[in-house]
């Protein structure tokens, strides 16, 4: 439905709400005429129902947000796997064949160690893992795009 409206409505829909909000408070009860107690308690019980729309509106919207940002983050974890894996997979045919198999199996078990933990991080990716590496990292960041 919001792909058939405007853009420059879309983007500010919030405040486009907000406005028939207002409107719809004080308009009704201007058109409505009344007095006094009269007045204020039918603006109040217009005041609350544009709010309960609006809220409904709201959590519609940030619902939908968290949906898509589920997807993209599966969409992601599953490129970055796929990536990974052929990247490891040809690391793993360019390891020396060393003469000593015992310097062999270490090297190769920290590969595998290294593989795994990298497996883990993309099967773990989340927006709170995204905002934890934001934090961890914002100082290394935040340098290197003063320079």
């Amino acid at each position: 439905m919001l792909d058939r409206l405007p853009s420059s409505f879309v983007n500010h829909i919030e405040l486009w709400l907000s406005g028939l909000g207002l409107v719809l408070i004080f308009g009704i009860p201007a058109i409505a005429g009344g007095t006094g107690l009269v007045l204020w308690r039918l603006i109040a019980l217009i005041a609350v129902g544009v709010g309960v729309v609006h809220g409904f509106i709201f959590w519609t919207v940030r619902r939908r947000q968290r949906q898509a940002r589920r997807q993209s983050i599966r969409e992601i974890q599953q490129m970055l796997s796929d990536v990974l894996k052929n990247k490891l997979a040809a690391i793993n045919m360019y390891l020396p064949e060393e003469t000593d198999q015992e310097l062999v199996e270490q090297e190769l078990t920290g590969i595998r160690t290294s593989i795994e933990d990298i497996a883990n991080e993309v099967e773990h990716l989340s927006e709170e893992s995204l905002e934890g590496w934001k934090e961890h990292y914002s100082d290394a960041i935040d340098r290197t795009t003063d320079l």
